[in-house]
């Protein structure tokens, strides 16, 4: 989205939470107990919404589920509804609310633009849903539609522990919390810094990170030691399952998830049925106007920014194109959080939601989106050749 009124385009937004004195959490799983858990001392929930029947008419965060149709008639202009609700599956709750006739950001507020929202207004506070954060993009596999654009790599940027700890302290000295911290890749388990940078973060900043947390591959064996710390400092691990595409990773990753039960580490597996390739080579929006560039970046909805050189990136895929040699960014597409003061705490949160100067990237010229919007679906993990 393009800035109009910078530093005040959510000024609207917390009129209408204003207005409310009651919520619904539509969604009862993680998300919701997570933004449960940090609203209930302040405001007054009154149960959780789902759409799982199964879920209905039982206790979670010891308040009652309900479905949407139990509730309709008690939504009043004083009853609000935040959606906790995984970006990736919001889509149809998201139009089944419309179809209610309820506004979003009137009554239905997606839980990051409420919790953002929310603390920069009422408490003055940033509060940052997520952040991704490649310390190296070195990885040992070559999947084809890799978002990470590791095929187009000519050599891997690994990079320096200074810049690391330098990029984690700048940071955490402008938010006041963030719900997910995602070190990714690249493979993290090949990062030589790996165990010295979740130590790092534990120690100096866990108080402002609901959930610590990386992933790997599936088929590198991390060092005990590695392991050892990822149990101690409590970071989860998404273990992708690419066993189909990989066929010679199967023992390794038997032998994986022996090891984190091992040591306790705390995972869950990721397998799914496609990927999207963003298909930077072969997508060609160069002859688009601003005005279509704008819409496709809107309608884009892209979950992650990049922390990257003291800089908050405004699309992560477009960064991560920046370090492969696929595209180019200017001081448009980023936020420099080195220059952050107070003053800029709404200028902040509007940019982590979408704003910026152009309304778009750069990258969109030659990106064919993501998942919402993207049409090219294929095998996860498919190796390239070497």
């Amino acid at each position: 989205m393009k800035w109009k009124n910078r530093g005040h385009e959510f000024d609207g937004v917390y009129d209408n939470i204003q207005k409310l004195d009651k919520y619904y959490l539509f969604g009862a799983g993680e998300y919701g107990e997570q933004i449960c858990g940090l609203l209930e001392k302040e405001l007054m929930i009154l149960g959780f919404l789902d759409n799982d029947s199964r879920k209905q008419h039982t206790l979670y965060c010891g308040k009652m589920i309900y479905s949407l149709d139990e509730v309709e008639e008690k939504l009043d202009e004083t009853t609000g509804i935040i959606v906790t609700v995984s970006p990736y599956t919001r889509l149809p709750v998201m139009q089944q609310l419309m179809q209610k006739g309820l506004a979003q950001d009137k009554q239905v507020f997606t839980m990051e633009m409420f919790m953002m929202v929310y603390a920069a207004y009422k408490n003055g506070k940033v509060y940052i849903p997520s952040i991704s954060f490649l310390p190296s993009t070195r990885c040992n596999l070559r999947c084809e539609a890799c978002l990470n654009f590791t095929p187009y790599m000519k050599h891997f940027d690994e990079r320096p522990w200074e810049q690391i700890q330098a990029d984690v302290d700048t940071f955490f000295s402008c938010i006041d919390y963030i719900m997910l911290f995602h070190i990714s890749g690249g493979e993290p388990m090949l990062y030589p810094h790996m165990k010295k940078l979740v130590e790092y973060i534990d120690t100096n900043y866990r108080k402002k990170i609901h959930i610590l947390r990386t992933v790997t591959n599936g088929t590198v064996l991390p060092k005990p030691e590695l392991l050892d710390a990822l149990a101690e400092h409590n970071v989860e691990v998404t273990v992708d399952d690419y066993r189909e595409a990989v066929p010679n990773s199967v023992e390794t990753f038997s032998k994986l998830l022996e090891r984190l039960e091992k040591h306790q580490v705390k995972y869950e597996i990721n397998k799914v049925d496609e990927w999207i390739d963003l298909a930077p080579l072969t997508t060609h929006h160069e002859d688009w106007s601003e005005q279509r560039l704008q819409n496709q970046f809107e309608s884009c909805h892209v979950p992650w920014q990049e922390l990257r050189d003291g800089k908050l990136f405004s699309c992560n895929y477009a960064s991560y194109a920046m370090v492969a040699g696929l595209a180019k960014t200017d001081e448009t597409e980023y936020f420099d959080l080195r220059s952050y003061t107070p003053e800029k705490r709404k200028e902040l949160i509007e940019f982590r939601m979408g704003y910026n100067v152009k309304g778009y990237v750069e990258f969109c010229k030659n990106c064919s989106g993501y998942i919402d919007i993207n049409p090219n679906k294929v095998e996860p993990a498919k190796q390239a050749a070497r």
